[in-house]
C-alpha cells in the first residue's frame, strides 16, 4: 500500500498507517533480530517516532520505504548497541578479580551497578537525559536530536561528554 500526505497526518489516518503496518513490521524486525521481545519494542519505537514527527510525514513520498528503512536503522543500532555493550562488560569483566563465590559475585555486581547509577546522576540533567534516552531507550543521536528538538551535534557532544564524565568519575572504583 503506498501512501502519500500532503498535510499533517491526524489521529485517524496514524492508527490506519499502525494497522496497515504494524503485522509486516514486527514479521520483518522478528525475522532479523529472532526475538519476539525487540521485535515489539522496535515496532513501537518506529511507531512513536513517526507519531512524534507526524506532522511532517506529508514530505515522504514512500511511506513504506520510509518505515523499512526505519526498521532497518534501528536493527543496526541495536546491533551496533549490542556489540559496543559486550565489548564493554568484557572490558569490565577482565578489570575485575577473580571472585571466590558467587554471593561475593552478587554483592561485586551490585555495587558496580550502584557505582555506574551514582556516576549517571552526578551527570548534568542534559547529559544525563541524552545517555539515558541513548541507552536505555536505544535512540542514535539524531533521534535523541529529534526527540529533544537539539541539533544532531548537540546529542552526540552531550553524548560522548557524558561518556567520558562516566569513564573519569568510574575510573579505578570499578
Amino acid at each position: 500500500m503506498f501512501h502519500s500526505f500532503r498535510r499533517p497526518v491526524c489521529e485517524e489516518t496514524f492508527d490506519s498507517l499502525f494497522e496497515t503496518y504494524k503485522e509486516r513490521l514486527f514479521g520483518y524486525i522478528l525475522a532479523v533480530a529472532h526475538s519476539r521481545y525487540l521485535a515489539e519494542e522496535i515496532t513501537q519505537e518506529i511507531f512513536l517516532k513517526l507519531w512524534l514527527c507526524r506532522n511532517e510525514l506529508h514530505r515522504v513520498e514512500n511511506l513504506e520505504s520510509y518505515l523499512f528503512a526505519i526498521a532497518r536503522n534501528k536493527m543496526l543500532n541495536h546491533l551496533r548497541k549490542a556489540n559496543y555493550d559486550e565489548k564493554l562488560i568484557d572490558e569490565l569483566k577482565s578489570r575485575m578479580k577473580p571472585l571466590s563465590n558467587d554471593v561475593e559475585e552478587q554483592i561485586s555486581l551490585s555495587e558496580s551497578d550502584r557505582l555506574v547509577q551514582e556516576a549517571i546522576t552526578l551527570l548534568s540533567p542534559q547529559r544525563q537525559l541524552v545517555y539515558r534516552l541513548s541507552r536505555n531507550q536505544g535512540l542514535d543521536h539524531r533521534q535523541v536530536a529529534d526527540v529533544l528538538h537539539i541539533a544532531h551535534d548537540a546529542a552526540r557532544k552531550r553524548y560522548s561528554r557524558a561518556l567520558a564524565a562516566l569513564e573519569q568519575r568510574l575510573r579505578g572504583r570499578l
